[in-house]
């Protein structure tokens, strides 16, 4: 499978329509000519002949996570000042692998400056080895943009990457409705759900959260058949300097958590235990998901110790997730997630263990797969990770590829791929969601349950009471970039979704 990660981080404004097509060139890069005043890292070539057209390309080639092959050009800022912008480039893939962080890899990126700082805004990123094609971004820039910069190349990761011209267009709107949905060849060849027309009895299907559990919470879940709660354990890292602040706080939040499961137990649901951010890690020192090189364990081992001795005999216990998104190399993270692994074994042999990766089958050990299906990532977290965003519609097109029910079983094809070679494990998906307002974000619900049912996923929705961009109880009003709600007075059409979602759960858990 071609995975892709997308961080889009460029100011823009307001755009009232929600699809873009390419229009006036406005500048364009051919690489007939080595630019010598381009700054290179590692090992880069000009490949005079080469290319897509035959008439020059770079070439970028590195050997492992640990070196970069990267070239930065600038940009006239004025020609993209208070622009949306579609940006095209030809690129080709041998053997290109991922890096460390969703960060690492291949680069289409434009960093720049702003009213906020720097913004690094790059296109999704394609592994593994492929022909000639191109990708594509849409970026709306503010008219302060400045500093203006064109990244290319792979960063902390091997492989070998070309890139034969990149293509700046105004993009232009158009009516996505009236645009049909190309055929989509790739979705075509992936095996169907066995649950495909029906659904499975035995999965569980609810919501996550980590503020509001209160009993008239549980009231109102229970009205809208939610049997599973992905319960988060977070610990406020601002608060921790020492590990003895955190352990003091992991025993408090225990303390709330064995609330909520008796809570639970009233209500018919189980509880996922999801370690929010775990303890001793770079980014805060004492909570992060972030595993650096020389990680010492022990902090993460005596944190599942202690959950498993307080909870171990409490059968409203689903799974223990053991760290919630970690941003570590996969080989440490499969050495670091068996050791956690024997430590609870050691006090809770039963309870199942959850990791969040499926490139390993973890046969005997009781393990539960765990996906957090955010994609695309410029549609689900517009307005999130930047601070206004080219406003897309779903489904539509969505920085090149049509985005529908079809493209999103494409971009789960690892864990179709993984449930079908291994049909003895479970898969839950921990969270997925649209922001409150992504245009056509109940269909993005209702596509995303279709998927899970069809294939007999268990799943949380993100997130419950959280934040109320997540909530489905809020809607979305007033001005876009200014990211205002309110208590919506009736059902949103996200929430119908979401709750047509859960009557698949009026048999009682077993």
């Amino acid at each position: 499978m071609k995975m892709f990660f997308l961080l889009v981080t460029a100011l823009a404004v307001w755009v009232a329509e929600a699809g873009y097509r390419r229009g006036e060139l406005i500048a364009e890069l051919r690489f007939t000519e080595a630019d010598a005043a381009a700054p290179c890292v590692g090992d880069v070539a000009h490949v005079p002949g080469g290319g897509k057209a035959g008439d020059g390309a770079w070439r970028f080639r590195s050997v492992s996570r640990s070196t970069s092959a990267t070239l930065t050009i600038p940009l006239d800022a004025a020609k993209f000042r208070g622009r949306i912008v579609q940006i095209e480039a030809d690129m080709k893939g041998v053997a290109v692998g991922a890096g460390d962080h969703p960060w690492n890899g291949p680069k289409l990126m434009l960093p720049h400056r702003n009213e906020r700082g720097m913004d690094y805004p790059e296109a999704p990123k394609e592994f593994g080895s492929y022909d000639w094609k191109t990708a594509t971004m849409v970026l709306a820039f503010s008219p302060k943009a400045e500093d203006l910069r064109l990244t290319l190349g792979l960063e902390a990761a091997p492989g070998e990457l070309w890139v034969d011209a990149v293509r700046f267009y105004l993009a232009q709107e158009v009516d996505e409705a009236a645009t049909p949905p190309p055929v989509n060849e790739n979705a075509a060849r992936l095996p169907r759900g066995k649950w495909r027309g029906r659904h499975n009895p035995a999965a569980r299907r609810g919501v996550m959260s980590g503020l509001d559990m209160s009993e008239a919470a549980f009231e109102t879940l229970a009205r809208w058949n939610a049997n599973l709660i992905r319960l988060q354990i977070g610990i406020d890292a601002k608060e921790q300097q020492t590990l003895d602040d955190w352990f003091r706080a992991l025993d408090a939040k225990l303390d709330w958590a064995e609330t909520i499961l008796r809570r639970c137990r009233r209500h018919g649901m189980e509880a996922v235990i999801d370690l929010h951010g775990g303890p001793g890690t770079v980014a805060t020192k004492h909570a992060s998901s972030i595993i650096p090189d020389g990680y010492d364990p022990e902090p993460l081992r005596e944190t599942w110790r202690r959950i498993a001795r307080r909870l171990k005999d409490c059968p409203e216990v689903y799974g223990y997730d053991i760290l919630n998104e970690p941003s570590v190399n996969l080989a440490a993270w499969d050495e670091l997630f068996l050791d956690v692994t024997r430590e609870i074994r050691k006090i809770d042999p039963a309870t199942p263990v959850i990791t969040e990766f499926c490139h390993r089958y973890f046969a005997g050990e009781n393990v539960i797969y765990s996906p957090h299906f955010y994609s695309p990532h410029a549609y689900t977290h517009a307005g999130v990770v930047d601070s206004g965003g080219v406003r897309w519609s779903y489904p539509g097109y969505i920085n090149g590829v049509y985005w529908d029910i079809e493209q999103m079983r494409v971009d789960l094809e690892p864990w179709i791929r993984f449930a079908q070679a291994h049909p003895d494990a479970r898969i839950l998906v921990g969270e997925f969601s649209a922001i409150v307002w992504a245009k056509g974000a109940d269909a993005y619900i209702r596509d995303a349950i279709a998927l899970f049912e069809e294939y007999g996923w268990d799943w949380t929705y993100h997130a419950f009471r959280e934040w109320p961009a997540w909530d489905v109880e809020y809607t979305h009003v007033g001005d876009y970039e200014r990211h205002r709600w309110q208590k919506a007075a009736t059902d949103t059409a996200r929430k119908r979704e979401l709750l047509k979602g859960l009557a698949h759960n009026r048999r009682p858990v077993q």
